[in-house]
C-alpha cells in the first residue's frame, strides 16, 4: 500500500515565483512606461534661429533626441508636416532604421507621419512604398463641409478661396493627430509664411490644451514657441497681436474672407487670452511638472536638460 501523501510537507513556491514574475512586469512597464502612447512632436524652424545663434542643425539635434528618448521608453512618434529632403520627418526615419527599442511594436508602428490634403498629393509613390515598413502615414482627407468634389487634383494656395481650403485642410489633420497623442511637444515654429489660419505649432497648441494634453514649451529656438510662453507669462507679445500678422497683404485677404466664412474666426486676443489663463500653474497641472521645473523648460539651452525635463514630466502623467 503506498503511503499517502502530505501535501503540508510539500514546499509551494509559487508564491515565489508569482513574486519574481510581478517584479519583472513592474520593470518592464517602468522600463518601457510610455508604451502604447504616442507622443507628437511640433518643431519647426523660428524667423529669428540665426539671431539666437542657432541653426537647423541645432533644432534636428533636439529632433533626434527627443525622438531617440521617446522610442527607447517604449513610445510611439507622431508629426504632421510635409515631405521635404532634409526636413525633419525625414531626419525621423533615419532614426527609426538604427533604433529598435520594443519588438512588440511593428516597425511601422513607431512614427506616425500626418499629412493634410492637399499636401498628402505630393507624396511620392515611390518613397511611399520604400518607407511603408516602418512609418505610418496618415493622408487626412479634407472636411466634407468643403465639398471638394476632386481630392486627386493638387491645389494651389493662389486665392483666398484656395487659402482658405488648404486652411480648413491643415486644421482638420491637427485635430486628427491631437486626438491621436498622448502628450504634445512643441519648439520654434514660423510667424510668416505659413499656410493655415495661424502659425501651425500656435493652431497645434491651442488645440491639445483645449483637449487638456500635456504639453511641453521649449523656448530657447524662439518663433512662437516663445511667443506662447511669454502669453502664459501674461505678456502679450505682437505675434499675438492681429497687425502683425495683417502687415502683408495677402493674409489680410484671406483674413477678412476667413473670418466672413468660418464658424471659428482668426482671433489672436482669444489665443493670448486662452494662454494667459492657463497661466504657469494650469500648465504645471497639465504636464506633470512644477512651475519651476516648467520655467527652466522654457528658456534653457542644454538639449540633455530638455530632454530630462520632458521625461520627468511623462513620468509623473503615466508612471502611476
Amino acid at each position: 500500500m503506498k503511503d499517502k501523501i502530505n501535501i503540508s510537507n510539500i514546499s509551494d513556491d509559487s508564491g515565489e515565483n508569482n513574486t519574481i514574475i510581478k517584479s519583472k512586469r513592474d520593470l518592464t512597464k517602468r522600463r518601457l512606461f510610455l508604451k502604447e502612447k504616442t507622443i507628437g512632436i511640433s518643431i519647426s524652424e523660428s524667423d529669428e534661429l540665426n539671431q539666437l545663434g542657432f541653426d537647423v542643425a541645432h533644432l534636428n539635434d533636439l529632433a533626434i533626441e527627443t525622438a531617440r528618448y521617446i522610442l527607447s521608453l517604449g513610445g510611439k512618434l507622431a508629426y504632421g508636416g510635409d515631405m521635404r529632403n532634409g526636413g525633419f520627418t525625414e531626419i525621423i526615419f533615419d532614426l527609426l532604421n538604427y533604433y529598435k527599442v520594443d519588438s512588440s511594436i511593428h516597425l511601422n508602428e513607431r512614427f506616425h507621419s500626418y499629412l493634410a490634403w492637399p499636401i498628402s498629393l505630393t507624396l511620392d509613390k515611390t518613397k511611399q512604398a520604400e518607407l511603408q515598413h516602418s512609418v505610418s502615414f496618415h493622408k487626412i482627407p479634407p472636411p466634407a463641409s468643403l465639398n471638394i468634389t476632386d481630392e486627386q487634383s493638387f491645389l494651389s494656395p493662389e486665392t483666398k478661396e484656395d487659402f482658405f481650403i488648404w486652411s480648413e485642410c491643415l486644421t482638420e489633420m491637427r485635430r486628427t493627430m491631437d486626438f491621436d497623442c498622448a502628450a504634445r511637444v512643441f519648439v520654434g515654429g514660423k510667424t510668416k509664411g505659413f499656410k493655415g489660419k495661424c502659425p501651425g505649432i500656435l493652431e497645434e497648441l491651442l488645440i491639445a490644451i483645449e483637449q487638456k494634453r500635456p504639453v511641453y514649451l521649449i523656448g530657447v529656438f524662439g518663433g512662437i514657441s516663445l511667443d506662447a510662453i511669454a502669453a502664459i507669462d501674461g505678456n502679450q507679445t505682437e505675434r499675438f497681436k492681429k497687425e502683425y500678422y495683417l502687415e502683408g497683404k495677402t493674409y489680410a485677404d484671406f483674413y477678412d474672407y476667413y473670418n466672413k466664412n468660418s464658424e471659428n474666426p482668426i482671433d489672436f486676443d482669444s489665443y493670448f487670452n486662452t494662454l494667459k489663463e492657463l497661466n504657469w500653474h494650469g500648465l504645471a497641472k497639465l504636464n506633470g511638472l512644477t512651475v519651476e521645473e516648467n520655467k527652466r523648460l522654457s528658456v534653457t539651452p542644454h538639449i540633455s536638460e530638455i530632454i530630462f525635463l520632458i521625461i520627468k514630466g511623462l513620468k509623473t502623467i503615466f508612471l502611476k
